[in-house]
C-alpha cells in the first residue's frame, strides 16, 4: 500500500506536466492491475550477503547458487559417487523436505520495548472499517452502517449520467474504490478524476444584488474555476459526468471532495490525512534524545550467544545497575536533564539492553572466542575477523541444530510413523543427603539419572540407578535406551537428540547397539537418526526436567538411600508428574559381544577420515546393518557419508543374547564404603543394611562428579 501510496501521489502531482486525462487514466491502471513491487537494491545485497554467509558454512562455491547446490554438496575430500542422501539411504522419498508450513523461530526484535500491534488498536480498526466502506462504530457509541452502492442509481442532470456508466460498471467502480482501504490512496483516486479547468463564463449571481455589493454583504464571491468529474470506462476512457452522479457512485461527501481539491489549482499533489499526525509541542529536543543515547552508550555492554534464539540483537549490561542508579549518574553528569520518565522511554524504545547476565550461558568455545577477540589489538584486525567468523559458524551451527530440534519435535505429534525422543543424563546426586557438614569431606555414594523425553507423547521417562548397580558409560546409556525402545517405541523411525558427550553418547558401543537394534526382529525399528545439539546451547527438555527436580530437592533436606531420590523426582512436577524406572542389574548390558563381531574402522568407504568429534548427524538403517552413516552437520541438504564396520568373520546380530554388564553387581573402592560407614552415625538405623553389603574391589577407581565430561565435544 506504501508503495502505490507513492506511486498515486506522483501520478496525481504530475496534472501540471501531463493531460489531466493521462494522469487519471494511469492511476485507473495502477488500481485495476496493481504491478507487484520488485526487491530493492537494498534488500538484494542484504540477500547476497546471506547466501555468502550460508556458502561459507557449508563449504560452496561462491558462483554457486545456495539454493540449487544442496544435492550436489560434497564435504571437502570426499567423492560425490561416495556420499549418500537421506532418500537413497532410506529407500524411498518419505523424508523429502517440505519447507512449506514450517515455522520460524527468529523473535528478533530491535528494542526493549515490547511490538505494538497497532492493526489491533480500536482506533486503527474503526479507521479501517471506515475505510474499506464497511459498518462500524464510531468515538460516540453509534453505529454506522456499511457504506453500498443504490441499486437503481438515477441521474437527473441533462447528460444522463446512468446511461452513460451501467450499473455493473457502477459496482465495478465502488467496489474498486473501496478496496483501496486507505484514506490517502482514495483522496488521490478521487483528486485524479476530477479535472479543474478556468471558468468558461460568468453568470449574474441572482442572491446577491448590486445593492448587496456595494454594501459589502455578499455571501460569497464568484467562482475562478470549473470542476469537471469523470468515471472510467472498463476500456480506460474517462467519462463526463454531474457531482450529483459522482458522489453517489463512490458515496462521498461535498466536504470530502471540497477537501480533496483544496489546493488542485496550484498544481499540488493530493492532500494528504493529518489527522493524528501532527508534533507534539512539548516534544523532547532531539538534541537531548541524543545527549541521552550518548551517555547510555558510555556503560559496558556484551553479548549473549546463548540467547540469540529469542533476540539476536539483545545485549547485557552489569548486574549491579539498573535505571534508576543510571538515571542519576546522568543527572550528575548533564545540564537540564531530562525527566525519568523520557529518561526511560529512550531506554526502552531505542536499545535492547538488560540489566542480569544470562545464567544459561555456559559454552566454553564461546567464552574462549570472546577472550581471544577482547584480546586482539587494532594490528590484528584480520586475526580479529576470523575469530569473529569462526564464532559466527559456531553459533549457526548451534542454532540451525536447536532448529531442527523443534521441528522434528513439532513433526513427531502428527507423524505416527515417527518417534523423537530426548535424551540427557543427569548430574550425580549424592547419597546420604543429611545436613551435618561432615558428608562434604566424605566419599557419597552417586546416584545417575537418564531422562527421555518421549516429543511425540510428552511424556518424561526417569532412569534410575546408583553407581552400586552399574557406572555411567555408554553401555549403561545404550541399556537405557534398549529398555526404553523395547517397550515404548513401536514405530519404524527413531529420531534421537543429544549432547555431544562422546564418553557417553557418541562412540563405537552405542553405534554397535543401534546397528544391532534396527537389524533386530525384536523391535519394530528400521531407521535410527541420532543428531547431537552443540554443547552449551542445548538447553531441551531434560534440562528443564532436571531443574525442577534441583528446585524440589531443598524440599528434602535428608535423603538417606538412593532409592529416596525417586520421592524427589516424582514430587518435581504434579501435572504430568515424571515417570520413574528403577534400573536393576540385570536391565545393563554389556555391548562387547557386538563390538567383536565388528571392526572399528577410522576411515569411511571413500577414504576420508572418520572424526567422531565433529560428527553432528548419525543414521543407522536396517537394510545396512553393519554400515553407519553421518556427517558433519544438522542440515539435511548435506549428504551423508559411510563407513562399513563388517569384516569377513561378521555374524548376524538379529539374533544375539547380549550378556549382563556386570552379573556379580558393580563394586565400589575400600575407601569410599569406609567414608559412608563413617556416615551411617547420621543415618537412621533401618537404612545401614543397604551400606553395609555394598561390595568392595581395590581396583575400583573413585570416580567424582564430573569423571565424564564434555570436554571431547565441538
Amino acid at each position: 500500500v506504501g508503495g502505490t501510496a507513492i506511486s498515486l501521489r506522483d501520478l496525481a502531482g504530475a496534472t501540471m506536466i501531463e493531460t489531466e486525462n493521462e494522469a487519471a487514466e494511469n492511476i485507473e491502471d495502477d488500481i485495476l492491475d496493481p504491478a507487484e513491487a520488485t526487491m530493492s537494491a537494498t534488500e538484494n545485497e542484504a540477500t547476497d550477503n546471506i547466501e555468502g554467509d550460508l556458502r561459507d558454512i557449508f563449504g560452496l562455491s561462491p558462483v554457486e547458487p545456495y539454493e540449487d547446490s544442496g544435492s550436489e554438496y560434497v564435504p571437502e575430500q570426499r567423492s560425490r559417487s561416495s556420499s549418500r542422501s537421506l532418500q537413497d539411504i532410506l529407500g524411498d522419498s518419505s523424508t523429502e523436505n517440505n519447507e512449506e508450513g514450517q515455522p520460524s523461530f527468529s523473535t528478533n526484535k530491535d528494542t526493549r520495548k515490547r511490538m505494538r500491534k497497532e492493526s489491533l488498536w480500536k482506533k486503527n480498526v474503526r479507521k479501517n472499517k471506515r475505510a474499506r466502506g464497511e459498518a462500524y462504530v464510531n468515538t460516540k457509541g453509534v453505529l454506522i452502517p456499511a457504506k453500498q452502492i443504490d441499486t437503481g442509481l438515477q441521474c437527473t442532470c441533462n447528460q444522463k449520467c446512468h446511461d452513460k456508466i451501467v450499473h455493473d460498471r457502477q459496482k465495478q467502480l465502488f467496489s474498486k474504490f473501496y478496496a483501496l482501504a486507505n484514506f490517502d490512496l482514495q483522496s488521490a483516486y478521487l483528486y485524479s478524476l476530477i479535472h479543474v479547468v478556468i471558468k468558461a463564463r460568468s453568470y449574474v449571481r441572482v442572491r446577491d444584488t448590486t445593492s448587496d455589493r456595494v454594501a459589502g454583504n455578499v455571501t460569497s464571491k464568484p467562482k475562478e474555476f470549473s470542476r469537471l468529474y469523470h468515471l472510467p470506462e472498463a476500456n480506460g476512457k474517462h467519462i463526463r459526468v454531474c457531482k450529483s452522479f459522482f458522489k453517489q457512485v463512490f458515496k462521498v461527501s461535498d466536504g470530502r471532495l471540497t477537501r480533496v481539491l483544496k489546493n488542485k489549482p496550484l498544481g499540488d499533489p493530493a492532500p494528504i490525512d493529518k489527522r493524528g499526525r501532527h508534533i507534539p509541542s512539548n516534544k523532547t529536543p532531539e538534541t537531548k534524545v541524543n545527549e541521552v543515547k550518548d551517555f547510555i552508550n558510555t556503560f559496558p555492554k556484551y553479548d549473549s550467544h546463548y540467547t540469540r534464539h529469542k533476540s539476536e540483537s539483545r545485549q547485557y549490561l552489569p548486574p549491579h545497575l539498573n535505571l534508576s542508579i543510571m538515571y542519576s549518574e546522568y543527572k550528575s553528569k548533564v545540564a537540564g536533564p531530562v525527566s525519568k520518565y523520557i529518561f526511560e522511554k529512550i531506554f526502552n524504545e531505542n536499545f535492547n539492553l538488560t540489566f542480569h547476565a544470562p545464567v544459561t550461558d555456559s559454552c566454553k568455545r564461546c567464552d574462549n572466542f570472546k577472550v581471544k577477540i577482547d584480546a586482539c589489538d587494532n594490528n590484528e584486525l584480520s586475526k580479529k575477523n576470523e575469530l569473529t567468523i569462526a564464532k559466527e559458524l559456531h553459533l549457526r551451527k548451534a542454532e540451525s541444530a536447536m532448529k531442527n530440534l523443534k521441528l522434528d519435535m513439532q513433526n513427531a505429534k502428527q507423524d505416527n510413523d515417527t518417534t523423537v525422543i530426548i535424551f540427557d543424563l543427569m548430574k550425580t546426586l549424592p547419597t546420604p543427603v543429611i545436613s551435618t557438614g561432615i558428608c562434604y569431606y566424605k566419599r557419597q555414594l552417586w546416584t545417575y539419572c537418564l531422562g527421555i523425553h518421549n516429543a511425540g507423547t510428552d511424556e518424561m521417562f526417569m532412569y534410575v540407578w546408583d553407581e552400586s548397580t552399574a557406572s555411567r558409560g555408554p553401555q549403561e546409556i545404550g541399556s537405557c535406551l534398549l529398555k526404553f525402545i523395547r517397550e515404548h517405541v513401536h514405530t519404524k523411525r527413531l529420531i534421537m537428540y543429544s549432547d555431544q558427550c562422546g564418553g557417553q553418547n557418541r562412540n563405537i558401543k552405542v553405534a554397535a547397539l543401534c546397528m544391532h537394534i534396527v537389524s533386530s526382529p525384536q523391535f519394530t525399528v528400521e531407521n535410527i537418526d541420532h543428531k547431537f545439539t552443540v554443547s552449551g546451547h542445548s538447553f531441551s527438555s531434560c534440562d528443564r526436567a532436571f531443574g525442577l527436580v534441583e528446585k524440589q530437592k531443598k524440599y528434602f533436606p535428608d535423603i538417606y538411600v538412593p532409592e529416596h531420590w525417586n520421592n524427589v523426582i516424582l514430587a518435581a512436577r504434579k501435572k504430568k508428574p515424571f515417570k520413574i524406572v528403577e534400573m536393576k542389574g540385570d536391565d545393563f548390558i554389556s555391548t562387547k559381544a557386538l563390538e567383536t563381531n565388528i571392526t572399528n574402522r577410522k576411515i569411511g568407504v571413500d577414504r576420508s577420515k572418520v572424526e567422531w568429534l565433529k560428527i553432528q548427524w548419525l543414521l543407522y538403517n536396517k537394510s545396512h546393518p553393519f554400515s553407519m552413516f553421518f556427517k558433519y552437520s544438522n542440515e539435511p541438504e548435506v549428504l551423508f557419508a559411510e563407513v562399513n564396520f563388517s569384516k569377513r568373520s561378521s555374524k548376524d546380530t538379529s539374533n544375539f543374547e547380549l550378556e549382563i554388564l556386570f552379573p556379580e553387581g558393580r563394586k565400589i573402592s575400600h575407601e569410599k564404603k569406609k567414608d559412608l560407614l563413617c556416615l551411617l552415625e547420621y543415618v537412621p538405623p533401618i537404612y545401614h543394611p543397604f551400606y553395609e553389603q555394598l561390595k568392595v574391589s581395590s581396583n575400583a577407581g573413585n570416580e567424582l562428579d564430573g569423571a565424564i565430561s564434555d570436554s571431547s565435544t565441538d
